[in-house]
């Protein structure tokens, strides 16, 4: 069948392709209401966002009940309808939450999800990184995963560069990359169709030759953003502990942060740290995809440089104490910024 009489198919068949204009009403999915969840006793199901998006495994625990009224606030959390009821992609993105997530507290091996036999997690909205002829050494431009079919068919938007997009025909083959948030996956897929209505998107072929690649240690990219610092007495866990309860009474200023990975970050203040501090609490946001996550750590200083030509201090600091959420959106923050960086070859 040829693809537009597939896709014009899809139209009336709910739940075959699952794009990012379907918002809410995930097929296999119902809401799930506040009250029904505690922080402090494990979940009985996984969570996922309104489009189908992984949030928590069964099992979890969420730090406490501002941590869960955060949750409600970011997402609208859903939870797969019972095992009878739900559909083959809806348990399939259960049985994937389940067997890891990138919020998982304890030490796990590589996740799987599997699309008809491939083991490739692929969330709506996904970044994929892109170069045609895998084999070649040509510069990398991004996509982003828009829809996907039962299949292992993928539409995704026209791989580009900034204003540059790439020129593709049916039978290219390409080679992609991504990071949805534990492992680094990298596969190959061929050009089904290029089509430019009602909307500019591409069909791939259904991904083959997959590669998982661990990922312990995230890289380290250079970035730009504000963060409120906090000098810790020599009784830093405490005194970190203080501050979150009582954070209005904790001094604070406004720094640079210039470089960040997983483990630590760099930053540039106005002026030096006072005398002997060697833990700050550091707290920012990093945008992944659409959204916006707050993050907030202790953070031990490891060096210090300054004062520079223009004033300035710079430091190095060691994550020491941050939830596994605030690291795990760290990380996909870092590998987004190397898919969308055509330069990054991971």
């Amino acid at each position: 069948m040829p693809c537009s009489q597939a896709l014009k198919g899809l139209e009336t068949l709910p739940g075959i392709m699952h794009s990012t204009c379907i918002a809410s009403g995930y097929p296999g999915f119902v809401a799930v209401n506040r009250r029904e969840l505690d922080a402090h006793v494990p979940l009985s199901w996984p969570l996922f966002d309104a489009d189908g998006t992984p949030l928590l495994a069964a099992g979890e625990r969420l730090p406490s009940e501002a941590d869960l009224d955060w949750l409600f606030t970011m997402f609208a959390p859903h939870r797969p309808l019972p095992e009878g009821a739900s559909t083959g992609e809806a348990a399939g993105r259960t049985e994937a939450a389940n067997s890891a997530s990138p919020l998982d507290t304890a030490t796990s091996s590589a996740s799987t999800v599997y699309l008809h036999g491939l083991p490739v997690p692929l969330p709506i909205g996904a970044w994929l990184q892109v170069r045609v002829a895998p084999d070649a050494e040509t510069t990398r431009v991004r996509a982003r995963l828009i829809g996907r079919a039962p299949n292992g068919m993928l539409i995704i938007t026209p791989p580009s560069a900034g204003e540059t997009r790439l020129p593709l025909s049916a039978g290219d083959r390409l080679a992609l990359w991504t990071f949805p948030g534990d492992n680094l996956y990298e596969f190959t897929c061929e050009v089904h169709s290029v089509h430019h209505g009602p909307f500019d998107y591409v069909v791939l072929s259904r991904p083959s030759q997959v590669r998982e690649t661990p990922v312990r240690r995230t890289p380290r990219v250079d970035t730009r953003l504000v963060a409120r610092l906090s000098p810790l007495d020599e009784t830093s866990r405490a005194s970190f502990t203080r501050m979150l309860a009582d954070p209005e009474d904790t001094p604070e200023w406004l720094v640079l942060v210039r470089d960040i990975s997983a483990d630590g970050a760099g930053i540039v203040a106005k002026t030096a740290l006072p005398e002997g501090c060697a833990h700050v609490a550091l707290q920012f946001r990093v945008p992944i995809g659409a959204d916006v996550v707050p993050i907030l750590g202790m953070a031990a200083v490891r060096g210090a440089e300054g004062p520079r030509a223009d004033g300035t201090w710079t430091y190095g600091l060691e994550f020491m104490q941050m939830d596994t959420r605030n690291k795990a959106a760290i990380r996909c923050f870092v590998y987004e910024s190397r898919l969308t960086d055509p330069r990054a070859t991971h």
